[in-house]
This record gives C-alpha cells, structure tokens and sequence, in this order.
C-alpha cells in the first residue's frame, strides 16, 4: 500500500512538472513588472504565472500551518482520553466478572 502511494505521489509530481513547463512553453511572451516603483526581471509570462502560484501555494500553507497542528495536538489529546477510558471499562469489566 506504501509502495502504491509513493507510485501515486511519483505519478502526480511528474505530472505537475510538466504542466509547469508546458505553461511555460505555452506562454513565452516577456513581460516586466514593477514592484514599488522599481522594475523587475523580464521573464516569459508562463515563468511569471508558475512563480506566484508557487509564492501563493506556500504561502498558504504556512497560513494553515498552526491551526493544522492544533488540530493534531486537539486530536491526540482526545485519543489518550480515550483509550484512558477504554482501559478503566476493560478494567472494570475485569473486575466485575471475577467477584
């Protein structure tokens, strides 16, 4: 199953990668921008429009970050309460079947 998965990852990489480069290859039209008043690289359009989905794609990520890893913390706080519950049922159905 890991295997498959990695086989699955593989696949969709190589199949963003060349998405990227065929919208690259699809635009190469030189555009600059201006940031602030100064001027920026002269890249193609296709190089332009890969970058900020890029920028946009890790940056949302770092925004999601922290509420992810509260809900992971929020998570694993629940399974020990669990199983800390499951353990005294068991505990007490032990005990209540040897009296």
């Amino acid at each position: 199953m890991i295997l498959l998965r990695k086989l699955c990852l593989l696949l969709l990489a190589v199949a963003a990668i060349w998405l990227g480069f065929w919208v690259v290859f699809d635009n190469p039209d030189p555009v600059s921008f201006k940031l602030f008043g100064f001027d920026l690289w002269s890249l193609p359009s296709g190089l332009w429009l890969l970058s900020f989905f890029a920028v946009g794609c890790v940056s949302g990520v770092l925004f999601s970050a922290p509420a992810v890893i509260r809900l992971k913390r929020r998570a694993r706080i629940l399974k020990k309460q669990l199983d800390k519950q499951k353990a005294s049922e068991v505990h007490k159905h032990s005990s209540s079947a040897i009296d």
